[in-house]
């Protein structure tokens, strides 16, 4: 997937989007896999992006602080 032609379809970045946090770097990586595959988890069903990211962001920020290496 090409960072410049799939920002606009693609729907975890929109739910970066919707929560200010659009700067790429490795915790919005680590966020968009585990957000990817909440959503294969549930068969890919629409609507649920937000919920995916949000989760996703928990579990990063929650390994994060278990390393000690913050946000």
């Amino acid at each position: 997937m090409n960072a410049a032609t799939s920002t606009v379809s693609d729907p975890y970045y929109m739910a970066a989007t919707a929560q200010g946090t659009t700067a790429s770097g490795p915790r919005q990586a680590a966020i968009r896999v585990a957000a990817y595959y909440h959503a294969e988890h549930r068969g890919f069903a629409p609507g649920h992006e937000l919920d995916d990211w949000l989760l996703a962001e928990r579990e990063i920020d929650a390994v994060q602080a278990a390393r000690g290496t913050g946000r």
